[in-house]
């Protein structure tokens, strides 16, 4: 190289100011070898390979600020690291049979500040399987900034149904389904009140007069039993077109609310106790059969009892909603928690079925979750 005129070049001393130049295409050391590529999308992916140990990691960098590291050994196992744009990290472990070994998840304050303004739930950079037992599911350590009160996550999850649900396990070992938790297309949404420990579980049953016969309600009694709302009638049959009792409703809701319905001198006495005191039901009548009305009425009142002007004229049977129900219904309609039979009617005083409960809980559920 001869230097020109124009080069920072000091004829009188004979020194040359050096100058740097650099190969992005690639490059090379006597333990590494390095090649960079521009793909398709606009992002570059760096790949370095240590000829000592075998490990082959690829960096990506994409146009949304997000970046994406994989790390593969020689053993197969691969660790996958993922930045979100606003800072939050993900990194999942798959062991060379590709099963998932560990999963660790850092929400950024950015990224919850977002959530809080928006309301919408803060999508972790990760995604694991849902398993069948909590045995076999990984475990999600979610971390979440200190001081920031309650947050909601969405954690990606493989090949979602209704019937999966996250898991709590709390630092004694003891596990606590989130009966509140949302499947969404693509994940489960829970809200956390600080870091925790998750797990996904596909937790529906089978019952031989649901899914082979393809019951409209399916989709509803796989999400309530999966959550531990209430089960089947057996341990194969979910009887969608019996009747649902008061006090069924009132159990159901406490154990949503997080209480434990078992013991006392009838089984109902937990949930009853509970709906008494919360506001949710006199308690009266538990072995009646509930009807519609008096269904949204309990949930409305669970709901805190939220006004709604919403008008029912649609319905030919609206004036036959009871006083206490009336705002009751407005609300539950509005919401989507109770839509009528397609035929112009609420059905407001027929008794409510299972399958009807069913869907209507999960309609609830994912109201409250909004």
């Amino acid at each position: 190289y001869i230097p020109t005129d124009t080069d920072n070049y000091n004829h009188l001393t004979g020194s040359i100011t050096p100058y740097v130049v650099s190969y992005s295409g690639g490059g090379s050391s006597s333990n590494t070898t390095t090649k960079t590529e521009k793909n398709p999308d606009g992002s570059t992916t760096t790949t370095v390979t240590d000829k000592t140990t075998g490990t082959v990691t690829e960096t990506t960098k994409n146009t949304d600020g997000s970046t994406t590291v994989v790390e593969t050994k020689k053993d197969g196992t691969v660790t996958e690291t993922n930045k979100s744009a606003d800072g939050t990290t993900g990194t999942v472990v798959t062991d060379k049979n590709g099963d998932v070994t560990e999963v660790k998840s850092s929400m950024s304050s950015a990224a919850v500040t977002e959530a809080a303004e928006t309301g919408d739930a803060v999508t972790l950079p990760v995604e694991v399987p849902a398993a069948k037992t909590t045995g076999d599911a990984p475990a999600v350590e979610v971390t979440v900034p200190k001081s920031t009160g309650e947050v909601k996550v969405e954690i990606p999850v493989e090949k979602v149904t209704p019937g999966t649900v996250a898991v709590i396990v709390h630092a004694d070992g003891t596990e606590e389904i989130v009966s509140t938790s949302i499947s969404t297309e693509t994940g489960v949404v829970l809200t956390l009140d600080g870091s925790a420990t998750v797990k996904i579980v596909d937790n529906a049953k089978t019952f031989v007069d649901i899914h082979p016969v393809n019951h409209w309600a399916k989709n509803a009694v796989d999400f309530v039993v999966a959550r531990g709302m209430f089960a089947g009638t057996s341990e194969t049959t979910f009887s969608p077109n019996s009747y649902m009792t008061r006090a069924m409703l009132m159990t159901v809701l406490a154990r949503l609310d997080g209480v434990d319905t078992s013991g006392g001198s009838v089984w109902y006495e937990k949930g009853m106790e509970w709906a008494k005191a919360n506001g949710v039901s006199d308690g009266s009548n538990p072995d009646a059969p509930i009807t519609r009305e008096q269904l949204a009425t309990m949930l409305w009142r669970y709901a805190g009892s939220p006004e709604s002007s919403h008008s029912l004229d649609g319905y030919t049977d609206a004036d036959e909603i009871s006083g206490y129900a009336l705002e009751a219904m407005r609300w539950a309609n509005e919401n989507g928690i109770i839509n009528g039979y397609g035929n112009g009617l609420l059905g407001v005083k027929d008794n409510a079925t299972r399958a009807q409960v069913a869907q209507m809980l999960m309609n609830f559920v994912k109201c409250l979750s909004q």
